[in-house]
């Protein structure tokens, strides 16, 4: 029997990771592995989502990335050693592969799945009529002019035009933040009144929130790329960061360019 295995980065230990990626780009393999097993009635073996990073402790953030997951129904303990230390029979995903393709058409199926991961439940009701915004800021580098890469913060100005303008027709749209920056730094959207800092201490469940809203406002970052691959709301994002080969396809993407918002070229 063949097995499949989601392959984290960093340094494995097979229990727990130093270092690696953050959620955002564990998902890709992850899902990934469950579409592949899905299709083909096969195991999944465990992966090693517990990791231990330095960073978030010293710049004091509220999600320290510890990402202390057990998948059910997969492959753990003993058994899952013994597999990956001496089965040639197991099939692994790595990295960001061909993104978000091979998943599309899976949306309802991942997302069941990707709940399992948590135990805290909660109203997606209650963000379904406002605004969610993703504001990365952590170990993301200052931008240089107007130019945008991964890994790269967006102005806080951006995301306050862009409030505003959604704000045009519902001056009263409540506003729900999730940064791992601080009040300090996300000072200038926090006194727009009626915005909420809702960041918890679980990533999972905040990619879940960032999904349920009417209006998702995405840094350049995989946590808000997979906020809107579940989304069924207008998601929003910079004119300089959008491309066709890393932001999800399948949601109503939006720019705003001059005071407007367009709709992006794959959904015309």
């Amino acid at each position: 029997m063949k097995y499949v295995y989601p392959k984290f980065d960093g340094i494995d230990l097979y229990f727990v990771r130093l270092g690696g990626s953050g959620l955002g780009n564990l998902l890709y393999p992850f899902f990934k592995a469950l579409v592949y097993a899905k299709k083909e009635n096969l195991g999944i073996i465990s992966p090693t989502f517990l990791s231990i990073k330095i960073g978030p402790y010293l710049r004091r953030e509220l999600q320290k990335r510890n990402y202390k997951y057990s998948f059910k129904g997969s492959i753990t303990g003993i058994r899952r050693l013994w597999l990956l230390i001496f089965s040639n029979e197991i099939v692994t995903f790595k990295s960001f592969g061909d993104g978000f393709k091979s998943l599309y058409g899976y949306e309802d199926f991942l997302k069941e799945k990707f709940k399992c991961l948590t135990k805290v439940d909660f109203d997606e009701k209650k963000y379904q009529n406002s605004i969610c915004c993703h504001v990365r800021l952590g170990d993301f580098k200052q931008s240089s002019g107007e130019k945008l890469s991964n890994n790269t913060r967006i102005p806080i100005k951006w995301y306050k035009d862009v409030i505003q303008q959604i704000r045009k027709n519902d001056k009263e749209l409540k506003v729900f933040l999730f940064s791992d920056g601080n009040d300090n730094e996300l000072k200038e959207l926090l006194e727009l009144g009626n915005i909420n800092n809702e960041t918890s201490s679980n990533p999972v469940e905040d990619i879940l929130k960032l999904s349920s809203s009417k209006y998702l406002i995405g840094s350049y970052s995989s946590f808000s790329f997979w906020g809107a691959f579940f989304s069924k709301g207008t998601c929003i994002w910079h004119q300089n960061a959008f491309n066709i080969n890393e932001f999800p396809l399948n949601c109503i993407n939006k720019i705003l360019y001059k005071n407007q918002f367009i709709k992006t070229p794959q959904n015309e």
